[in-house]
């Protein structure tokens, strides 16, 4: 049995009480979740399917019918909690936590890409109400240097205090390689070129086929944060071990806690001496549109001349392009709040 908090600790009297609750395993868990669990202590939850097409309970990580979007895990851990912290002897360094929420939706690493990405590209200018022009890929790329130096600092203090968290991920791969290079425990994967084919002929279910990855395939040197391994030259995506796997072998694998004491009332367990977490909740993937990719999409439709002739029907192409290649649904009103100068120099004089 695997305990998390669901609710802040709250002080009664001069007590501090924390409410647990059970986290139940799934099956199988991705690869880089093995890791994080291993190194961290990240215990893996369940998480249902939840469309109601299926009478049998369906963890939602590895089900068909949502492929490809669940080759990844759909919840992530933005930042170290001050519990991974005091658990692995890691000095806390409290402007850390703000640093990391500031940066965490954003590709600062990528910045300086696309700061070069946009000062190669040739001018495109449009007039704006003042009779002035306005060269939008110069102005997509002073909002990014703008950007970088905002967010600059706080990406580098992130990545100076994360590094003390390297060798411990580094060890549990370690651990994990050793069992899996002797084959005394497996992992699966779909193999990404048949996937494809299966899914052109509407073979869903049979895209979604595991096959086990050979030992053999597996070095130290292997990036296991991408949930993909390549065998023979081929793509194999949503890589996955069983949980009961590394339950099994938890003796070499599992660092053994820290011992708090519990009591239980009715689906809650009661602590009062369960250390506090900075965590506000275990986050998902970030719902935030990239909209550096929308204000490059708009500004490849001035630039082909496909802008449409009015502002409204632009909204509306921008959201379809957010969902199309973005997977993501903005608002019209959050379209147009994060677009607002770039819509306004286009449309002010149509």
């Amino acid at each position: 049995m695997f305990l998390e908090k669901t609710e802040r600790s709250c002080a009664l009297v001069n007590e501090t009480y924390t409410f647990l609750t059970e986290v139940e395993l799934p099956q199988y868990c991705f690869f880089s979740e093995a890791i994080e669990w291993i190194a961290f202590g990240r215990v893996p939850q369940m998480q249902y399917h939840a469309d109601g097409s299926e009478d049998a309970p369906i963890d939602y990580r590895f089900y068909w019918s949502e492929m490809p979007d669940n080759f990844q895990p759909s919840f992530e851990y933005f930042w170290f909690d001050r519990l991974e912290f005091e658990s692995l002897g890691i000095p806390i360094n409290d402007k850390y936590f703000p640093a990391a929420e500031q940066c965490a939706f954003e590709n600062v690493h990528g910045l300086p890409k696309q700061i070069a990405d946009y000062e190669a590209k040739e001018p495109s200018f449009i007039e704006q109400e003042d009779g002035s022009e306005l060269n939008l890929w110069e102005k997509l790329e002073t909002d990014a240097r703008r950007k970088l130096a905002e967010l600059g600092p706080f990406q580098s203090l992130v990545d100076e205090v994360e590094r003390g968290f390297k060798p411990h991920a580094d060890i549990a791969w370690a651990k994990l390689f050793q069992l899996l290079a002797t084959g005394r425990i497996q992992s699966e994967a779909i193999n990404f070129d048949r996937w494809e084919k299966c899914v052109e002929e509407d073979m869903y279910e049979e895209a979604a086929r595991f096959d086990v990855v050979p030992p053999l395939s597996y070095s130290l040197g292997f990036s296991w944060a991408q949930n993909e391994i390549e065998i023979d030259g081929v793509r194999n995506v949503a890589l996955r071990v069983r949980a009961k796997d590394i339950l099994e072998n938890r003796a070499h694998l599992l660092q053994i806690g820290k011992s708090v004491s519990v009591e239980r009332f009715g689906a809650f367990y009661l602590s009062s001496n369960a250390a506090r977490s900075n965590f506000k909740r275990k986050r998902g993937r970030p719902n935030e549109v990239n909209w550096q990719r929308v204000k490059e999409k708009l500004a490849l439709m001035v630039t082909d001349g496909s802008t449409p002739s009015g502002k409204e029907s632009c909204i509306y192409e921008l959201i379809i392009f957010a969902e199309n290649e973005l997977d993501k649904t903005p608002s019209r009103t959050a379209v147009q709040r994060n677009l607002h100068a770039e819509l306004d120099a286009i449309y002010a004089q149509k």
